[in-house]
């Protein structure tokens, strides 16, 4: 437990330089234009490269891992549909031309910036290995039912084309070579093993500088002035992880997927929700407000879930 509480500690606390280097200009805005793109493009996909080669294989992980996409594919599904509930039938923004940013700002939660390098420091490479699991299906979800879900109540249609485009990620690529390589059982040289591994280490403080700067650059007078956004993300915060946890505990299934897909479920809003929602000409800076309220509260969240989890599953 000690060691799960100086993880957390740590890993906040390099937010909280990145938030103080954004308030005295060490850090600016611009920052995160170049900061972003080196993490999603660069030290994100070597971490989860390094990581899943660096797995050990046993019987059943074909199983284990069907069994986590599965999963993330219910949560996405379920919330998608609890969201729209909140939104249209107990918020009342049927008519709001960005009820469907609202709706997926409450389905999606941060896996890459924050939930892959949190969960490593916290819990370790083989719940960070199901963890990238949950990133994939986050993917597929918000380039394909996602563009659809944010463009609630209009008749847009997306190129078929440019969805498969942008599920093709980095990090996915990573994620298929890294799992062939350990099926297969190809060992790599250290001479490129060595540069992935210590090029992935940094993804944490890069991640966290990120999620710092953006809590400096917010606007969080404005954002309390929206009782909608500030509903449904409390809600959110404290709705997910709790239903996740009460839908997953009693399955038959391992521990280490029961911690992944819960505390998966108690990280804020997923970052990318904001740029599709300018994309898809609605309101991106909504979206993005809502990303930034998500991961102010899961300061408290994130913690707690960590300390709950590691008491109930290890």
């Amino acid at each position: 437990m000690g060691v799960i509480i100086t993880n957390i500690v740590a890993i906040f606390i390099i937010m909280g330089v990145g938030f103080a280097a954004n308030k005295v200009g060490l850090l600016p805005e611009k920052a995160n234009d170049y900061l972003s793109p080196l993490l999603i493009k660069v030290t994100s996909p070597c971490m989860i490269f390094n990581n899943i080669v660096s797995m050990d294989t046993g019987e059943g992980m074909v199983k284990e891992v069907l069994t986590m996409m599965a999963g993330a594919a219910v949560f996405f599904g379920l919330f998608a549909l609890v969201g729209w509930f909140l939104c249209v039938k107990v918020m009342k923004l049927e008519n709001d031309k960005n009820c469907g940013v609202y709706i997926m700002l409450f389905a999606t939660v941060n896996n890459g910036f924050m939930g892959l390098p949190i969960t490593l420091e916290v819990f370790g490479e083989e719940a960070m290995f199901f963890m990238v699991f949950f990133q994939m299906m986050l993917l597929i979800f918000v380039f394909g039912p996602g563009i659809a879900i944010t463009n609630y109540g209009d008749r847009k249609e997306r190129q078929k084309g440019a969805v498969i485009k942008n599920m093709i990620s980095p990090n996915t690529v990573a994620a298929f070579l890294g799992i062939i390589i350990m099926v297969t059982g190809i060992t790599l040289p250290e001479l490129i093993m060595k540069p992935v591994g210590l090029i992935g280490d940094i993804t944490t403080v890069i991640s966290m500088l990120v999620i710092g700067i953006q809590l400096g650059t917010s606007n969080f007078r404005k954002i309390r002035g929206n009782r909608a956004l500030m509903t449904e993300s409390i809600l959110k915060m404290l709705l997910v992880p709790v239903v996740t946890f009460l839908l997953v505990n009693w399955l038959p299934i391992s521990k280490v997927i029961k911690l992944a897909l819960v505390f998966g479920a108690a990280f804020p809003s997923a970052v990318i929700v904001s740029p599709i929602a300018f994309t898809e000409g609605k309101d991106g800076t909504l979206a993005a407000e809502g990303v930034a309220l998500t991961t102010l509260i899961s300061v408290i969240t994130i913690p707690a879930a960590a300390l709950i989890l590691s008491a109930i599953y290890l």
